[in-house]
Parts: C-alpha cells; structure tokens; sequence
C-alpha cells in the first residue's frame, strides 16, 4: 500500500529499490519491505507461475520471521494453485525446456503429461546446443593450442583431435536439426 501523498515518481523509485533489494539480496525470498506490503495472494500467483515448489511458502515465512511476520498461508496457497495452473501449459513447459530450467514437479494433477513432453523436447534441443557451444569453445582452445604446439607429434595429435571433434559436431547439428524438426510447434 502507497501513502496518499507520495508520487508517481516516488512509488516508481521503490519499485527500483525494491526490485535491486530483491536481486542483491542474496537468499532471502522476499525483502522487509516487501513481508511487510505482501499481498500474499498475489506473491503465491507469481510464485506458481514461476514454477516454484510448495516449498517456497516456508522460503517466505523464513525471510519474514526475522521482522515477526507470518505470511497469510491460506492466502499464499490459494493464489499459488491459480498460478500453477497457468505454469502448467506446454507453451511454458517448452519455453522453460529450452532455457534449461529445472522441473520441480508442481505440474502433478495439473496437465502434467502435456507439460511434461514440451519441456523434454525444450530441454533435448537445450542438451543438444550446449553440447555444440561447449564442443565449439573445445575446437578454439585447440586451436590456440595447435598454434602453440611444441612440435609435429603435439600438432598430429591436436589435428586428431579436432578432427573427431569436428565428426561429433557435425552428428551433434543433425541431431539437432531432428530434434528441432520432430519438436511441437509453440
């Protein structure tokens, strides 16, 4: 809740604070100022939209005890379900899938199947393009290395090397481009 005389300018200005709290803070779930302002409905909506487990209820009553409040469990559960269910789409199933993000379960009784395929097929094309990016970043130190060699038994041995290294990524990018291709369209 704002105070009826602070100004739009000021309320943004929070916001900003609270938003570098909540990035610098370490490993409190929420601020001080933001247990004493919860809308714990709201916090349990964003907490499972994000895919948060349960669990995280007992982050907030932690990060909270230190000032002496209690969230408002009934609340905070009731706002959490209605945020699962928005989790739970194979749209965010995939997007998360992609970016590499863990699964914490919370989809069970919720489209989990669905939701399930689309973050394995995500988390395959992930797999696969990091698996390229390292093999890539392997290719240039050896490079850097061949150029370094002490001598032509060191260079044979670079050259084979990149050589396999160049057979693995060139499996890696058609079993990317199979993934990508057999993926479902979101």
């Amino acid at each position: 809740m704002t105070h009826p005389r602070t100004t739009p300018h000021q309320r943004l200005g929070t916001a900003v604070c609270l938003a570098a709290l909540v990035l610098l803070g370490g490993c409190a779930s929420l601020s001080e100022e933001q247990c004493r302002l919860a809308d714990w409905r709201r916090i349990g909506t964003d907490d499972g939209a994000h895919g948060h487990a349960e669990s995280r209820l007992a982050e907030h009553a932690e990060a909270c005890a230190k000032i002496g409040i209690r969230p408002d469990a009934a609340q905070w559960r009731a706002g959490w379900d209605q945020g699962v269910w928005m989790y739970c789409t194979p749209q965010v199933g995939w997007r998360e899938g992609l970016a590499g993000q863990g699964y914490q379960g919370v989809c069970r009784g919720r489209n989990e199947a669905a939701f399930v395929q689309a973050y394995e097929a995500g988390r395959e094309i992930h797999r696969l393009q990091s698996r390229i990016d390292n093999a890539h970043r392997e290719q240039q130190h050896l490079q850097r290395q061949l150029r370094e060699a002490p001598n032509d038994k060191a260079r044979q041995q670079l050259r084979e090397r990149l050589r396999s290294l160049d057979w693995e990524l060139s499996h890696l990018r058609r079993s990317l481009g199979l993934a990508e291709l057999q993926s479902p369209r979101y």
